[in-house]
Parts: structure tokens; C-alpha cells; sequence
């Protein structure tokens, strides 16, 4: 074993500072001062590449690779995202033989993990839920309407104040679906937005609001933050990152709280030298 260690730090501590060294880095924006990068390449990325939650003292990450049928949920510590656990085989059967073959964005909520999941022949979308000490499923599998979701659920997030689910398509809607985790997902109402948005990957609620982190097909190394108010369905952005390349495909998201405010935590992919967790300060 400790052979098998050392040669995994042979091939990964190179990589991390070619990485380190030589690829253009973020940076800071108006709103969103950048405070530090973890970088992880390898089969630690492979653990984080969809989505990122935390209960404050961990965070929960999410990687899918479809073409594969590999799905994973791990666990880092909040201070110093230091490697605690992973499932490498997270989704229950009942999934995985319908062929649901993606974890998207998750979001932590009472002692739960809540996972938007889809894949397969038809369009399986569904919420599958994990114990967050375990990682394993906790046996809630609450399928969502192929109806509304003709291209997946790429992401979730529950609010902590009323245990509500908030989700929608990955393609240009203007229509946000809001349930129950407390009344077995029970639809509870649609919230018409005011614009179309696209390309959601991500979510989370700080105060009240729901920030939605959104990739970009543009040419450009900017990506956008959301904010949602979930009383009036106002859209507006509240923040505007600069990820340093147009490579990257920006992921999920959480937040912590710092000594002077929120800390907002980004995941951002980048298919040729692994996996970015932006850290920031931002004043929303």
C-alpha cells in the first residue's frame, strides 16, 4: 500500500504544478474577490467534477462520467478540503438498471444529501437522496416528470429556512419547479422568472436567496452568478467570475460564513487538467 501511496504522488504532485505553474489562473472581479484555489487532478477530481455542498464543518462533492456509467459522492473537510471518504458506487439499483448514469448539483439539507440524477434511454430525471454521514442512499428516489424535464435536472438546491427543493432543465427556461422534501417531493408551485436563463449547473441558498451558478458556451472567461428571489421570481446577477479561461465549464456551488460575510465556493471543470474550487469573498 504505502507503495501504491507513493507512486500516486510520483505521477499527481507533477501534474498539480504544471497545472499550478502554467495554467492561466483566475482572478479577482468587482464582485467576487478571489481568496484562494484548491486544485485537483486525477481521481480526485474524478470525486468533484458536478457538484459541491457543505454542512459547514464538511463539504459533499459530486462527479459523474457518463460514457463509463461512473458515479461518485466524497467528502472533503472544510478546513483545508482535506480527502475524508468517497462512494465510488452511490446510486441504488432501481437507478442504475434504468440506466440513470449522472449525478448533477447536490445540495445539503437535515443530515441528507439531495442529488438531481439523470441518464438513460428515456429521460430519467430524478432527486435521489444520501445519508451524509454514510454517503449511501438513503432509499428516497422520487422521480420528476419527463414532461418538464426533456433534458435532465443538471441541478437542486433546498432552501434550510422551509425544506423546500428548488430545479430546473439545463436548456433556456424561464421556469423554476419548487417541492416538499418534507412531504415525500410534493410539487409545491412553479416560479415564473423575470428572463430566460440557460446553462444552470449549480445552486444554493445564503440568506434567503437562491444563487445559481450558470456555464457559458461563449468564448470568454467570465462566468455568471445568479441571484433569484424566490418571492417575486426577479432574476438579476450578483456576481461576475473571471475563471481565467474559456475552457473551463463552471459547476456547482455553496457557501460557508467568514469573518467579514459570506465565502462563496465555486467548482469549476476543466476537462484537460482536472477540477478548480474557487473560494471567494462576496458582498450580496
Amino acid at each position: 500500500m504505502d507503495l501504491i501511496l507513493k507512486i500516486r504522488k510520483f505521477i499527481i504532485y507533477p501534474i498539480l504544478m504544471l497545472t499550478i505553474l502554467f495554467y492561466p489562473s483566475a482572478e479577482s472581479t468587482e464582485t467576487a474577490q478571489l481568496i484562494s484555489t484548491d486544485t485537483f487532478v486525477l481521481e480526485n477530481a474524478m470525486t468533484m467534477g458536478q457538484g459541491i455542498t457543505t454542512d459547514g464543518e464538511y463539504y459533499y462533492t459530486s462527479g459523474s462520467l457518463a460514457a463509463v456509467n461512473f458515479t461518485v459522492l466524497a467528502k472533503y473537510t472544510v478546513d483545508g478540503m482535506e480527502f475524508v471518504e468517497r462512494n465510488t458506487s452511490p446510486l441504488p439499483a432501481v437507478c442504475k438498471n434504468r440506466g440513470n448514469n449522472h449525478i448533477g448539483g447536490i445540495s445539503y439539507y437535515d443530515g441528507k444529501i439531495y442529488a438531481s440524477v439523470e441518464g438513460g434511454d428515456e429521460v430519467y430525471a430524478c432527486i435521489v437522496v444520501f445519508d451524509a454521514q454514510t454517503l449511501k442512499a438513503t432509499g428516497e428516489i422520487y422521480d420528476l416528470p419527463n414532461e418538464l424535464y426533456e433534458d435532465g435536472v443538471p441541478w437542486c438546491a433546498v432552501d434550510p429556512a422551509t425544506g423546500y427543493l428548488y430545479a430546473s432543465i439545463w436548456g433556456r427556461t424561464n421556469v423554476i419547479h419548487v417541492y416538499d422534501v418534507n412531504d415525500s417531493m410534493k410539487s409545491v408551485k412553479d416560479i415564473t422568472l423575470s428572463q430566460t436563463i440557460k446553462r444552470i449547473q449549480g445552486g444554493e441558498f445564503y440568506d434567503g436567496t437562491l444563487y445559481l451558478s450558470q456555464d457559458t458556451n461563449d468564448d470568454t472567461e467570465f462566468r455568471t452568478i445568479f441571484a433569484l428571489d424566490t418571492q417575486t421570481g426577479e432574476i438579476s446577477v450578483a456576481a461576475v467570475r473571471n475563471v481565467g479561461t474559456e475552457k473551463i465549464e463552471a459547476e456547482g456551488m455553496t457557501f460557508t460564513e467568514g469573518e467579514n460575510g459570506p465565502i462563496m465556493h465555486v467548482l469549476d471543470y476543466n476537462r484537460v487538467v482536472g477540477v478548480f474550487v474557487h473560494h471567494y469573498n462576496v458582498a450580496f
